[in-house]
């Protein structure tokens, strides 16, 4: 064989193996796999040495081998497998390693040493408000952001659509009953004054208390919800609340679920990734609204307090826990738009959708973490990710798992683009923790004795993004008993829409405000629209009138006597209904005589003087 036609096809194949050097699947190659528990060598030069093969000293060593085939006897042909041996222990990552069940390599050195900052570390946008939300000036303003005057006008139609069903059959029953005056249709005032009842409530921490008790007149309620609205009002109301139309939810049903409070949740969902984006550290996990109606998808966990209810996976910001993306689990739905997988890979494919290519790093815990889901992340969405592994997972090597380890020590696995750490923080206890952000064996100084790798260390402080939402939820939590489940959703989005925003009015404001004083601002803006007309009817009683004008701050109006002509007395009770010609000489009220004070000239002197 000719020497330059020898040589050209030998640096050609070098050429080709090189170039795959870049993908990782090339250590699945490896034909040599030795025993679990060992720590291994990729080629018999390595046993002898274990020295690195420099990255730049590649090129040199491919030209080597074909300067030493050029030298040798022309007539030799090179076998095929010697050529692709050579090459392949050009490009090999020498050091011992670690093999996993499936034979996955986990080495012991440092692949990638962090000589500056890697480009999957670098965060190309910054927690800011976006887009309309920057104008939000008021608590009002800031929470109907989330809760659109659209969504309340959907809420409001098929509420009212409710009420007049229930007037018909309540006409049907009884022909001779009239409507009673708490049983007509509802206005957007009277709407959102019941949702600020609601914030109320949660805010002393009444979401569960009997509501007989917050309308007592014996000095034991709270004055707010009586003049607000009656009783028999606010509970016909939250019994005739709709998110959707009736008439045709047997038909949506039959491809979702969650037909009877889909079109609010999206909205509300939609508006949660328009109105802020979110630092660089996220959470991913699971949240259960308590719930133990009838449901298709209601779930049990026994680890939460609740045990029962609807279960919600969230992406949270784990440093001022802003929701960014909710998706209720359904169960399984019937074919169609919404019939998707419920597999942790697809659940956080579809989460991190708002923040996709954005450089930032989610943590999750072990039911969602996987080793081809965290590579995934990184090369598709540029997300690194961070999360405790589960020990039965076939990628981690078993001397990982093993327990007769001494306390405090930490074992590391290297890949070029994903590390292992194993941490036994107590005698015959493991943690093992997977990083794609973490490239190095670095041990966090401040923990002390305890060395805990800083992959630890960073992932206990990220991880608690979606309890503290539902710790802050708990707080001022605004759910009621109710054998509906989508009024449980409801209450659920109305707690969520208020920790956003509080975080909206904080962030345009540039102010720390307290969250119960946001929510006792927001609910009390939101009461006085609805304070305002009600005032105005003429069939309130009077006492309830003064305090209505009391909360307002406004003056009460001088009331007019005509001279002989019997009116109602001001003081009174309603029932009473005691006519009287005498009236206030101070304020010109009109006051029958037992609430009439007389003095003669010289006390009325001297009480005028004091």
């Amino acid at each position: 064989m000719d020497i330059e036609r020898q040589e050209e096809r030998i640096r050609a194949m070098l050429e080709e193996e090189l170039s795959d050097y870049s993908d990782e699947s090339s250590s699945e190659d490896e034909t040599d796999h030795c025993s679990e528990h060992e720590v291994n060598y990729d080629t018999e030069e390595e046993r002898i040495d274990s020295v690195d093969v420099p990255s730049n000293s590649r090129q040199e060593e491919a030209n080597a081998i074909i300067a030493n085939e050029s030298d040798s006897d022309p007539d030799d042909d090179l076998p095929l497998s010697l050529v692709r041996q050579r090459a392949s222990a050009s490009r090999q990552v020498s050091g011992p390693f670690y093999t996993s069940k499936d034979g996955t390599k986990w080495y012991k050195n440092c692949q990638r040493p962090n000589v500056r900052l890697r480009s999957e570390n670098i965060v190309t946008e910054q927690a800011q408000v976006k887009n309309i939300a920057r104008d939000a000036s008021t608590e009002y303003e800031c929470w109907n952001i989330f809760v659109t005057s659209d969504m309340l006008q959907e809420i409001l139609t098929h509420t009212n659509s409710s009420i007049r069903h229930r007037q018909t059959k309540t006409a049907a029953e009884n022909s001779s009953a009239e409507t009673s005056f708490y049983m007509q249709e509802t206005t957007l005032c009277e709407l959102k004054a019941l949702i600020a009842l609601l914030y109320l409530a949660g805010l002393i921490k009444s979401n569960r208390q009997s509501l007989k008790d917050l309308w007592r007149t014996d000095g034991t309620g709270v004055d707010i919800f009586r003049t607000t609205m009656s009783l028999q009002r606010f509970q016909f109301l939250q019994n005739n609340i709709r998110f959707d139309d009736k008439s045709t939810r047997d038909e949506r049903k039959q491809t979702d679920n969650m037909a009877a409070f889909r079109s609010i949740f999206d909205q509300f969902v939609q508006c949660c990734q328009n109105a802020y984006s979110p630092s660089e550290f996220l959470t991913i996990d699971e949240m259960l609204l308590s719930f133990r109606g009838r449901c298709l998808f209601r779930v049990y966990i026994p680890n939460k307090p609740a045990k029962y209810g609807i279960k919600i996976l969230a992406l949270v910001d784990a440093k001022n826990f802003y929701v960014v993306n909710l998706e209720v689990y359904a169960g399984k739905q019937p074919s169609g738009p919404y019939a998707v997988s419920n597999r942790p890979f697809e659940v956080v494919e579809r989460l991190i959708q708002p923040v996709a290519r954005s450089h930032r790093n989610v943590t999750f815990d072990n039911w969602f973490t996987g080793y081809e889901l965290m590579l995934h992340l990184l090369n598709e969405y540029r997300l690194t990710s961070v999360g405790t592994v589960r020990k039965n997972k076939r990628q981690i090597p078993e001397s990982f798992i093993r327990t007769d380890r001494q306390p405090n020590s930490s074992v590391f696995g290297f890949q070029k683009d994903i590390t292992l750490v194993s941490y036994a923080p107590k005698k015959n206890k493991v943690v093992v923790v997977m990083s794609t952000m973490h490239h190095d064996n670095s041990i966090d100084e401040s923990t002390g004795e305890k060395q805990k790798p800083e992959m630890i260390t960073f992932y206990n402080s990220t991880k608690a993004g979606v309890d503290v939402v539902d710790e802050l939820c708990a707080n001022y939590n605004v759910s009621r008993n109710s054998k509906r489940w989508p009024m449980t959703l409801f209450y659920g989005v109305l707690n969520m829409a208020a920790i956003n925003a509080c975080i909206i009015y904080r962030a345009n404001k540039n102010v720390t405000i307290k969250r119960t004083e946001f929510i006792r601002s927001l609910g009390l803006s939101m009461i006085y629209e609805h304070l305002h007309s009600r005032n105005k009817k003429k069939n309130i009683p009077t006492y309830l009138r003064q305090r209505i004008e009391k909360q307002l701050g406004e003056p009460s109006p001088r009331h007019v006597n005509v001279p002989g002509r019997y009116v109602r007395c001001q003081d009174c009770p309603y029932k009473k209904d005691r006519k009287t010609k005498h009236s206030c000489n101070a304020c010109a009220k009109p006051i029958c005589m037992e609430h009439a004070k007389f003095l003669c000239e010289n006390c009325a002197e001297l009480d005028s003087s004091l």
